[in-house]
């Protein structure tokens, strides 16, 4: 009966998702027949699964909510309040999938089919709350406790290859070195195969927003939409659980400090769109509103009157530098605290979590146009090849995915531009970063390397002693006290010490 049951659940999961997007499309065009008629099937679909495994009440609710349909089917539109009652129902079913997959009773649903007969009487509706239960993810193919166990192994293992490796090349026994070879080829693989088994679409959090954000913004009475895109992009299991509670942060931003239409009022149509692209290694997810935007001279203004800037700094600070403040514990431009917002606390929360994954928070905005704020985190925290570079006998990694080319240069191949020093490749000049000098490292003498590196749209030369080695190496966070920007995490080298890993974001 258990298979059958786990059948059962992931079918009413997927019958969930199809209502929940034939809903929204309703709500968009009421007159929508082959909506309707969808919502009909399905709805009759999940009454037979119902019925042959012995779940009357959800069988009662799609009967119920067939009758319903059939009324819209004749008069060839939807009502609104209806579909709120839909929704309502929707709702329940997907709170059934998640108790069953955990073995819990079923939620009640007497209150919700006493509404639904109510509507089919044509009584006026009166609807009734459900208690929020919080969703995760419990399960991939294997228990989830399990496979971070099994993950952390690996990490472990690929640590003691690079080891090994390095051992055998000093003793320089050939037999020793083709097993280390093999040993190295098959840890590899078994790493690969485990990073595969925690990789999840991004769809498994971004589709939980589109009908919480219906509900909230009929709740707060704004004219929004929620369009998505990047959904099928895979990244991490771990990433995917930090990511929920930041992007639920900035969409309610967005529609409580961004949208201001209302529903009913003429003018341009509240739109927040959430979308993800990858880059190499990395995975941005911007949040951005067409609402009023932020206001330099207002965060100017709160920022000194809340005793976070002095009077003389703000006059110095850049609009870019003045919607940094926004992520200050303390900041807030909101007199009233309300159910969304208003404590000063919401976008400081997103930047920890966003900073613990290794990860960036990035606010762009101009005023009465637009919001964007984007989140810039890897797709794995488990591994990365990287540059193994010496800055005057230290040794730090630079991750490959940045590297454009690396080449040598002479101090006189420098040029000094306005206090910045320059190199001219090719038929452009790019900035040069001292790395010892930002790293505070000795500089040392002689012919330096040039790594050129692009992130961001940018383009930069990485001044560095020497390259010592190329290496697939194992990403450990540094906590949450070490937070210099110069530096996304640490790792241990084939030596047996640790070596920082630099990130060329917060090198300038």
């Amino acid at each position: 009966m258990e298979r059958y049951t786990d059948l059962f659940v992931s079918e009413l999961s997927e019958y969930v998702k199809q209502l929940n997007n034939h809903l929204l499309r309703l709500e968009k065009e009421s007159k929508d027949k082959k909506s309707i008629i969808e919502l009909f099937r399905i709805f009759h679909t999940i009454k037979g699964m119902s019925q042959t495994m012995g779940y009357a009440t959800l069988a009662e609710m799609s009967h119920t909510a067939e009758n319903l349909l059939e009324h819209a089917k004749k008069r060839g539109m939807i009502e609104e309040h209806v579909l709120d009652a839909l929704f309502t129902v929707t709702e329940i079913f997907d709170r059934s999938a998640t108790a069953l997959k955990s073995g819990r009773a079923l939620p009640s649903a007497k209150n919700i089919i006493t509404m639904l007969e109510n509507l089919q009487r044509g009584k006026a509706p009166s609807y009734v709350s459900i208690p929020e239960t919080k969703k995760g993810i419990s399960d991939i193919r294997i228990k989830l406790e399990k496979l971070d166990t099994l993950f952390n192994l690996t990490n472990e293992l690929m640590i003691i290859r690079a080891r090994i490796n390095k051992i055998s090349q000093m003793v320089g026994d050939p037999q020793l070195q083709n097993l280390s070879d093999t040993a190295a080829r098959l840890i590899s693989e078994l790493q690969d195969e485990v990073t595969k088994l925690r990789m999840l679409p991004l769809s498994t959090v971004f589709d939980l927003f589109p009908r919480w954000f219906r509900d909230e913004a009929k709740r707060l009475k704004k004219d929004a939409e929620l369009t998505i895109s990047g959904a099928e992009i895979e990244v991490d299991r771990s990433i995917i659980e930090t990511l929920r509670e930041p992007l639920i942060h900035l969409i309610r931003n967005a529609l409580d400090h961004g949208i201001d239409t209302k529903s009913g009022t003429a003018g341009h149509k509240g739109e927040v769109k959430l979308t993800a692209v990858r880059e190499k290694d990395r995975i941005h997810i911007s949040v951005r509103d067409n609402g009023r935007g932020l206001d330099p001279e207002l965060i100017r203004r709160t920022a000194v009157r809340r005793k976070i800037i002095t009077v003389e700094e703000s006059r110095r600070m850049t609009d870019e530098n003045l919607f940094r403040l926004t992520v200050h514990p303390d900041f807030s431009t909101r007199k009233q605290v309300t159910t969304l917002s208003g404590r000063g606390i919401g976008l400081n929360i997103v930047q920890l979590a966003i900073a613990k994954l290794g990860g960036r928070l990035q606010i762009s905005s101009k005023k009465d146009n637009f919001s964007c704020f984007t989140l810039e985190v890897p797709v794995s925290l488990a591994t990365v090849r990287a540059m193994i570079i010496r800055l005057n006998g230290q040794r730090f990694a630079l991750p490959l995915s940045y590297i454009q080319e690396t080449l040598y240069v002479s101090e006189a191949s420098l040029r000094a531009v306005f206090h910045r020093e320059l190199f001219p490749l090719r038929k452009e000049l790019i900035p040069v970063v001292r790395l010892s000098a930002r790293l505070g490292c000795q500089q040392s003498e002689g012919r330096k390397t040039l790594i050129v590196v692009q992130y961001g749209g940018k383009k930069r030369g990485f001044l560095a002693d020497a390259i010592i080695d190329e290496d697939e190496i194992v990403v450990k966070s540094m906590g949450r006290l070490f937070t210099n920007p110069a530096y996304s995490g640490c790792s241990i080298y084939a030596d047996g010490l640790p070596i920082l890993i630099l990130d060329p974001r917060g090198l300038e």
